[in-house]
């Protein structure tokens, strides 16, 4: 019988985060700073803020960020960003504004996902609608399931029927191993949003960890209808077809996982045995009876 062992997904593609208003262009502009604006020569804009005085970047913070921003220098972003917040929200308090939304978008572009979600769940409470949505997106990069469960788990209790707040709450239950959790989650999410490739991959998963191997076959079919290359769903694939006895459509299954990822050696046993299953003859069917 073919062994199945642990397997790690690998981190989902990025999602595309929500952007900050665009600065309006207003009179009294230093005229270098203007034409440079004005000609949307934003990596020339934000070289002009680094040679100006502190007092002129201090005025014009909205353009600086910008520039920064536009001209993906998100290391320097995260760095003026963070300089500038205590400043600002010295008499005010914590507030929803540019400099907070630009610093979690360029902490998600630096790889720093941990940082990027507690960023992006305080813009949520904050105010910005897209916030908690996109803490939960960087909290499934960074794989931290706690951090994703209690995200989730806000987002829901702000907007029950969410689907994605259900995906991602079932995701981070079915990662804990809280499987018995995660499946009623999981087929509310799908039931809502049908095209959260994902969820079906997960609740998959679910089903066959309690050797639901037909149910588990039909989710993952969506699963990878909606994205021919996840990984992880052609894996969980082949292990309900080789339980199912499909051997070929098995092996094939784990033969694409691994085109995908070469050296993973739990693809590479899985595959292994697959194509021993496949290489056997067919049973024969037994001869029919003659009628009398």
């Amino acid at each position: 019988m073919i062994v199945f062992l642990p397997f790690q997904a690998p981190a989902p593609a990025p999602q595309v985060q929500s952007q900050p208003l665009v600065v309006t262009m207003g009179d009294g502009l230093p005229s270098a700073m203007d034409a440079l604006i004005k000609a949307k020569n934003w990596a020339g804009l934000a070289d002009w803020f680094e040679s100006v005085p502190p007092a002129t970047r201090g005025k014009y913070y909205e353009w600086w960020i910008q520039a920064l921003n536009r001209s993906q220098r998100w290391e320097r972003l995260v760095v003026v960003c963070e300089a500038l917040q205590p400043q600002l929200e010295a008499k005010s308090g914590p507030r929803l504004s540019t400099y907070r939304i630009y610093r979690a978008s360029a902490l998600g572009q630096l790889g720093r996902h941990g940082e990027a979600a507690l960023a992006q769940a305080e813009n949520g409470r904050l105010g910005l609608a897209e916030g908690l949505p996109n803490a939960c997106t960087e909290a499934r990069l960074a794989q931290d399931w706690d951090a994703l469960l209690a995200y989730a788990g806000e987002l829901l209790t702000k907007t029950p029927d969410n689907a994605g707040g259900l995906a991602w709450k079932g995701e981070a239950l079915a990662r804990m191993d809280r499987l018995a959790e995660a499946e009623p989650l999981l087929q509310a999410a799908v039931a809502k949003d049908p095209k959260i490739a994902y969820a079906w991959n997960n609740l998959g998963r679910c089903l066959n960890e309690r050797k639901a191997w037909g149910e588990a076959r039909e989710a993952l079919d969506k699963a990878l209808a909606l994205e021919p290359n996840q990984l992880e769903a052609l894996f969980n694939r082949g292990r309900c077809l080789f339980e199912l006895k499909h051997y070929r459509e098995s092996r094939d299954d784990f033969r694409a996982a691994l085109s995908l990822r070469p050296e993973d050696p739990v693809l590479a046993e899985n595959l292994r045995q697959a194509e021993r299953y496949a290489a056997l003859p067919e049973p024969k069917k037994p001869a029919a009876k003659k009628k009398r």
